[in-house]
């Protein structure tokens, strides 16, 4: 005959007592008060029609039939304990897998991540810069960098950096040219991200048409700002990314999308729902902090 299993909470209750022969000593390792471990103990004899523990002193003693039961529950509970154990330390061994965009990777992530190194060199990282939309529902990644405005169905998103589009391009590449329109825009030679769809949309949507144009390089993510600040064309990026470049000059900013403008627009930090490991809620701590100070350190005196 199957045994109906009594409530989990009465058996930790009794398997601690059992360990310290003590409703107290069990009561401070749950974190619970002493009457709530006795309460719990009597309810499992109650439910096993058995006595399992007799008072003795300011202690407990297990009587027999206790004593068998205690036998079997502290060997069960320390098997599960220490399979728990073998999990958090693997979990935690697990390199921390990160997706993003290959611009936000080399123009703003590698250039601060020296300071999360410093403060978790065991904290093992692989990070996959790529332009395509990974599944973190099917892929095996802790975390994304994404840009847009936070709808991503079935994943959680939480903003940390607010950014729009900005055209920009170094003041050799505008010499001479007027640009009134963002069609005019297309008067230009351009270097564009290999495999984003969205900047594809952007320029499309703005009448910019350089589909037909020679003078057009696709480059990768990591290589765009690199050759418009060299004046191999104009380029759209994100204006968080861009932001030294224009206080410096080497480069221009010359339309900028006010529809992208508000506080939903920028990048997101994205995972699938649920916990995230030790690491990976490390590195969002991290992140945030990083975001701030640039936020802290932009903002005129005064």
């Amino acid at each position: 005959m199957t045994a109906i299993l009594p409530p989990l909470a009465t058996l930790r209750a009794f398997e601690a007592t059992a360990r310290h022969l003590s409703f107290s000593a069990a009561a401070r390792e749950l974190n619970v008060t002493h009457v709530a471990v006795g309460q719990q103990v009597r309810r499992l004899e109650r439910h096993l029609g058995a006595v399992l523990v007799t008072r003795s002193g300011r202690g407990v003693d297990l009587t027999p039939d206790g004593a068998r039961l205690a036998a079997r529950l502290v060997e069960g509970f320390g098997l599960v304990r220490a399979a728990l154990a073998e999990f958090a330390e693997a979990s935690s061994d697990r390199p921390l897998r990160i997706t993003l965009t290959p611009m936000f990777a080399a123009t703003w992530l590698m250039p601060r991540l020296a300071g999360f190194r410093a403060d978790h060199p065991k904290i093992e990282m692989m990070l996959n810069p790529s332009p395509d939309l990974i599944d973190l529902r099917r892929e095996d990644y802790d975390l994304a960098i994404r840009f847009g405005t936070g709808d991503w169905p079935g994943l959680e998103a939480e903003p940390f950096i607010a950014s729009g589009f900005i055209v920009v391009a170094a003041p050799s590449v505008i010499e001479g040219v007027r640009l009134e329109t963002h069609a005019d825009l297309a008067k230009l030679p351009w270097v564009l991200q290999q495999g984003s769809d969205e900047f594809d949309v952007w320029l499309s949507t703005h009448g910019v048409h350089v589909e037909n144009k020679h003078d057009v390089t696709h480059l990768p993510g990591y290589m765009l700002l690199p050759a418009a600040r060299d004046g191999q064309g104009a380029a759209l990026a994100s204006r968080v990314l861009v932001e030294e470049d224009l206080r410096t000059g080497r480069l221009v900013g010359l339309f900028e999308d006010a529809a992208y403008r508000g506080a939903s627009a920028g990048y997101y930090i994205v995972n699938r729902p649920g916990p995230l490991r030790p690491p990976a809620r490390a590195f969002v701590r991290w992140l945030k902090r990083a975001a701030k100070d640039d936020v802290a350190r932009d903002r005129p005196a005064g």
